[in-house]
């Protein structure tokens, strides 16, 4: 059996194929849009998995499972999307299983790409507790208990963009306001920054160049961060967390030396534990790792 998994971006699609013991056969990506902007991303999944299915041969269902990864809420069933405003319109309520005719387990992309990370290093090592957050666009997340994927209800755990740092901050999608993924998605960097950047690798850049401030503004984004992961620390308990997404890749030490800074403020340090912190193993690919990791979890 082979397991192929596919991650939806936004701006990318990226998959990679295992094989039985969790091993890279193959990975690609292709842009989400044509050039012409048309709205073709669920052909373009489509094809990638008949591809596949294709080269399998034989009786496919046999042979080739498959996960998506995707931004929203799934339903009950890992079955499809039933919540995502604003992005992918049509993704909501789409049933891959039947549009392809194979077994599709669909998995929130926070939670794909803690799955991968978690089974790449930490697994092996025993750690039964573990956070991942992806800042990137905005910010999302997983949570591992106890060595297993906890989804919660409405499969809404680890939207940790969606806590408050900031009780007089701007609401935003969820209502919630001050949120943490305002204070350092790359979605609001334009805003939070009076219109001085663009994006969050100039920003960082500037900070790192000594610029005054751009250093401000980025110390202010990881001084949250650091607020944020500390109130995760008070609720999960975790032996580690793990920092993925374009944002933690790009900024490296830049967010890991500051942000160290501000976890000793903050964190709660009973007999002078601390949390460890680590940058993400899998980057871009992390989600169509995971989305083929949750596929053949799910086996009968």
């Amino acid at each position: 059996m082979n397991y192929l998994g596919v991650d939806i971006g936004g701006t990318r699609i990226k998959w990679m194929l295992l094989d039985e013991n969790a091993k890279i056969l193959q990975k690609e990506e292709i842009a989400t849009y044509s050039d012409d902007g048309e709205s073709d991303w669920k052909a373009r999944i489509l094809e990638i998995i008949e591809t596949q299915k294709t080269t399998m041969g034989g009786t496919q269902k046999e042979k080739l499972k498959v996960g998506i990864s995707a931004p929203g809420l799934t339903d009950a069933a890992n079955r499809k999307i039933l919540h995502m405003p604003e992005r992918l319109k049509g993704i909501e309520n789409f049933d891959w299983s039947k549009a392809i005719d194979l077994d599709v387990s669909v998995i929130n992309d926070g939670h794909s790409a803690c799955l991968a990370e978690y089974h790449a290093k930490y697994q092996k090592k025993g750690i039964q507790n573990f956070l991942l957050l992806t800042l990137g666009t905005g910010v999302g997340g997983g949570v591992i208990i106890n060595g297993e994927l906890y989804q919660g209800n409405l499969n809404r755990a680890g939207h940790f963009g969606h806590i408050t740092v900031d009780h007089d901050g701007v609401p935003t999608m969820t209502n919630m306001v001050g949120s943490l993924e305002y204070a350092i998605g790359n979605f609001s960097v334009r805003q939070r920054t009076h219109q001085k950047f663009e994006s969050t690798k100039a920003l960082v850049a500037a900070y790192q160049n000594g610029a005054v401030l751009a250093a401000h503004w980025w110390l202010d984004s990881v001084r949250k961060l650091a607020v944020g992961m500390g109130s995760l620390i008070n609720a999960f308990s975790p032996e580690l967390i793990v920092l993925g997404g374009g944002i933690a890749h790009g900024a490296k030490e830049a967010l890991l030396g500051p942000l160290k800074e501000f976890m000793a403020l903050y964190e709660w340090r009973p007999d002078s534990s601390k949390t460890k912190i680590e940058i993400a193993k899998y980057g871009q690919y992390a989600g169509a790792m995971g989305a083929a990791l949750f596929a053949k979890s799910r086996e009968k």
